[in-house]
């Protein structure tokens, strides 16, 4: 429903546009087929029935898609892809769009040639609860390692990143709670679709800086500039916004919805968020400690950069991608 890349707030946009750089890099032809309309997450609907009209114009030997509807599509017309999904759903459905979510993303699965789950935690999870599937793999998506890096010279050991939309699925007023009488200011970068809950964010601390949707380079400068990252989130397949932490050089802080990024006492820690409590409690006692400790954040922030460069570097990720294609491209033929 955005374009690609996106112009503002678009994870999934961002990905795919920031994949096909890096497949070109390495020699691959890369069309990316989408349409914007009016930006409305039912758009996607009509795109997808109209995709077989749009795929005759274009040469492929093989088809990646990144949405359920979208690969459902393909499935009726029987032709054989590549499936990623991106959906919180596997583990988060509280209304009845998430459950209708849940089942195309199961039934996309089901039907892939192949598919690429981001996380050990969600190929587990695929494997599970979806029968019958097709082979699957894990590769998650990449992180900009040029573009996002520390700048030691500005970093004063007192400033928390939080990157994302500012909503209670976030739970950002438990960081703000967390760091409360630390001394750290948590400055929160994302679009705040609600001004009640973005008030109740700002009271939940004492220091507490809404930035709003910024400039791309603005951003990359907040992440060099930072001292920690604080990602709260209760659910998640993989961050983008953790990944640029960790390229950054940041230690992040974070529930369990981040283990599959963070390297519990290496890069970050994993604390319980079992409730709102245990959550504050332990993300306040280690950012206490890091900020009492200049020379465990630099080691932090050390392991923090070599781990996003070694695990989620886009040259890695490209190159596990184009064996996924060459698979399936062998089986199409």
């Amino acid at each position: 429903m955005q374009p690609i890349p996106p112009t503002g707030y678009g994870a999934v946009e961002r990905i795919v546009a920031e994949l096909a750089v890096a497949l070109r890099a390495q020699g691959e032809e890369v069309a990316i087929v989408n349409r914007v309309r009016q930006r409305r997450m039912r758009d996607e609907y009509p795109f997808a029935w109209e995709l077989p009209r749009l795929l005759r114009a274009e040469r492929y030997d093989v088809l990646h898609a990144n949405t359920p509807v979208v690969a459902n599509r393909l499935a009726l017309g029987h032709q054989p892809f590549v499936y990623t999904s991106h959906s919180r759903h596997w583990f988060y459905r509280d209304q009845l769009s998430h459950r209708w979510g849940y089942w195309l993303e199961r039934r996309a699965v089901r039907r892939a040639t192949e598919t690429i789950a981001l996380t050990p935690t969600l190929e587990r999870t695929m494997g599970s609860v979806v029968p019958r599937h097709g082979p699957i793999s894990t590769i998650p998506f990449g992180v900009d390692t040029d573009r996002f890096r520390p700048d030691p010279a500005r970093r004063t050991g007192r400033i928390a990143l939080g990157v994302g939309v500012v909503a209670p699925f976030k739970r950002w007023e438990w960081a703000a709670r967390a760091l409360r009488g630390t001394g750290i200011t948590l400055r929160i970068a994302g679009p705040t679709p609600s001004a009640e809950y973005a008030e109740r964010v700002r009271s939940a601390g004492d220091a507490v800086e809404l930035l709003g949707e910024i400039p791309e380079p603005e951003l990359v400068a907040r992440y060099a500039e930072s001292d920690l990252l604080v990602h709260p989130s209760g659910v998640e397949v993989l961050s983008a916004a953790v990944l640029q932490g960790l390229a950054a050089g940041l230690p992040v802080l974070g529930g369990p919805a981040v283990a599959d990024a963070v390297e519990d006492g290496e890069t970050g820690f994993v604390v319980p968020d079992a409730d709102p409590a245990s959550f504050v409690a332990a993300t306040r006692s280690h950012a206490q400690t890091l900020l009492a400790d200049s020379a465990r954040r630099e080691r932090f922030s050390a392991r923090a950069r070599a781990s996003a460069e070694a695990r989620f570097s886009w040259g890695r990720v490209a190159a596990a991608h184009r064996e996924v294609y060459r698979r399936v491209a062998g089986r199409a033929s």
